[in-house]
This record gives C-alpha cells, sequence and structure tokens, in this order.
C-alpha cells in the first residue's frame, strides 16, 4: 500500500477512536454499558453509532444540593405560617340585657306626704303642695 492510503486508515481510526470514547462515556453516564459501546462504535462506527443514538437512554442526573431529585426538579419550600393555629376564642360572659319594658306608665301615683292621687308629671301634689 502507499503512504497515503495508511495515512487515510490512521486519520479514519483517530476519529473512530474518539467518537468511541466520546460514546463510552456517554453511555456510562447514561447507566448503559460504556465499554461494549464503546467498543462496538470503534469497530463498526457505521453500524453501531447509528444504533446507539437511537437506543439511549435519558441522561442521569445527580443531585448537586440536598433535596433536588433525578430530573432536576426541586420541590418549593413550605411558606412559612403567618399566622398562628387558630384557637377558639376566649369564653365571655353573656352581656347585660337591660330590663324589660313595663308596658304603660301608671295611669295614677301618689303623692308621699299626704297620699293624694296625681297625675303623672306634676311637680307639686295638688292636694298639699309637697315637691313630688
Amino acid at each position: 500500500m502507499n503512504d497515503g492510503a495508511m495515512g487515510g486508515y490512521f486519520i479514519g481510526a483517530i476519529i473512530a477512536g474518539a467518537v468511541a470514547i466520546w460514546v463510552a462515556t456517554d453511555a456510562n453516564k447514561r447507566g448503559m454499558n460504556g465499554i461494549g459501546w464503546g467498543i462496538g462504535v470503534f469497530l463498526l462506527c457505521i453500524v453501531f453509532l447509528p444504533i446507539y443514538l437511537i437506543v439511549r437512554k435519558p441522561l442521569l442526573v445527580q443531585p448537586q444540593f440536598p433535596g433536588a431529585v433525578p430530573g432536576g426538579f426541586v420541590p418549593p419550600p413550605a411558606p412559612p405560617q403567618m399566622n398562628p393555629p387558630m384557637q377558639p376564642p376566649p369564653m365571655q360572659p353573656p352581656p347585660i340585657q337591660p330590663p324589660p319594658a313595663t308596658g304603660a306608665q301608671p295611669a295614677h301615683s301618689f303623692c308621699a306626704n299626704c297620699g293624694a292621687k296625681m297625675t303623672p308629671g306634676t311637680k307639686f301634689c295638688p292636694n298639699c303642695g309637697h315637691a313630688a
């Protein structure tokens, strides 16, 4: 063989090796057999590379901080409680009710001095003149 053909094979092998290394590390990140896929891609790149790109699994994400879950979703923190828990109101005595109205005022009142009948609203007894 001539030197030009050997150089082409050499460059092809370097490209196949670089692609095989990339496939192996990518397969390991995805929880697949990286060594097997790397060897297959290196030996038959035209066959194994398209198959790998079709059947590869989703990327496994490592949690970067506590509370993170695979897939990158971090649940939001619980909102702080602004108000204390509900408590029943303190017991209060019932309000004082005013005495019920006695209805109509009496038609007559009596003088405290002489005992004579007086009409309601008068200021002086009509019999003795004593202040009501």
